[in-house]
């Protein structure tokens, strides 16, 4: 037994740049384990894959696709370009009408066209650790969470010439889903990755960001990253001009894969806090074809 997948390339409209992304659909006759997501996620090998689940009655009542985002290492209960991406193959490639929302682990998600591309409300939770870093020698970056589980040291560089000498996550790659442990008591979940950035000023209303994302690995496109930074932008200088900021993120440069990434900050009228983030791009199709069903019962690590 197998399943039909399409990979996308997300923030592009080019194949072969922006961060690829692996769309598996799941009838409803089918239900997966975790273990069986997880080897399917491991064996495409990208910074995520999405498990699309066919609707049931429930779903189209609500209006919402259910979606599991996996690493090749774990679930994750949101990511940036995963969303990004499922959200342009229900709108412009299956145009499915009867979902407006993505029910994910960390909440609904409502998306919509944005020009020949999609937005999404992201769902958010943001959190400024209390120097969970202290000793290390990027103490001094502070440590955002998007929503527990997503977690980013944000990286201010001087230059793009110091941005292109970044080659690992600054808590080690082999300490991406442990160096939880240090975060501040009950938000120790998931990941915590590097957000590297430049920031190149404003233009056209828009500020503008050279970054990269480096946690196991570098992603080429990181829209949770993007989000978390971005938030952090808008609250650390809230005091200063409009509640709605605009940033436009370039990323995956040094990789040879562009990503084209736009966020959309609102602040609450204190301004003391993130009352919306909506984060927008494109994607275009690259494959499709079909994964076999892994055996049941096998696991991922052996007991």
């Amino acid at each position: 037994m197998a399943l039909d997948f399409t990979t996308f390339d997300v923030f592009t409209t080019i194949p072969f740049q922006g961060n690829p992304l692996a769309i598996v659909q799941v009838p409803t006759r089918i239900n997966l384990s975790q273990d069986q997501k997880q080897f399917i996620a491991r064996e495409f090998n990208l910074s995520e894959t999405v498990f699309l689940h066919e609707q049931t009655a429930d779903d189209v009542r609500n209006r919402i696709a259910r979606v599991d985002i996996f690493t090749p290492l774990a679930e994750v209960p949101f990511a940036g370009h995963p969303t990004i991406g499922a959200s342009n193959f229900l709108l412009h490639h299956l145009c499915l009408g009867s979902a407006k929302r993505l029910g994910t682990k960390a909440g609904l998600i409502t998306f919509k066209e944005k020009g020949d591309g999609a937005e999404i409300a992201v769902a958010h939770d943001v959190h400024i650790h209390r120097n969970p870093f202290a000793g290390t020698p990027y103490v001094h970056h502070p440590v955002v969470s998007i929503v527990n589980g997503m977690t980013f040291i944000l990286a201010q560089l001087p230059n793009l010439e110091t941005l292109a000498q970044q080659t690992s996550n600054l808590v080690g790659a082999e300490n991406t889903y442990a160096a939880k442990s240090s975060l501040d008591e009950s938000w120790r979940q998931g990941i915590v990755a590097s957000y590297f950035f430049v920031d190149l000023g404003t233009a056209s209303s828009a500020r503008r960001l050279r970054t990269r994302g480096i946690g196991s690995r570098e992603d080429p496109g990181t829209g949770s990253a993007a989000s978390a930074l971005c938030a952090f932008l808008s609250l650390s200088e809230g005091a200063e001009g409009p509640v709605t900021k605009r940033y436009e993120i370039a990323q995956g440069v040094e990789m040879g894969r562009p990503n084209e990434i736009r966020v959309q900050v609102t602040l609450s009228q204190d301004r003391k806090a993130v009352e919306e983030i909506l984060l927008s791009g494109r994607a275009v199709k690259v494959l499709e074809g079909r994964v076999p069903i892994p055996r049941a019962g096998v696991r991922v690590r052996p007991a």
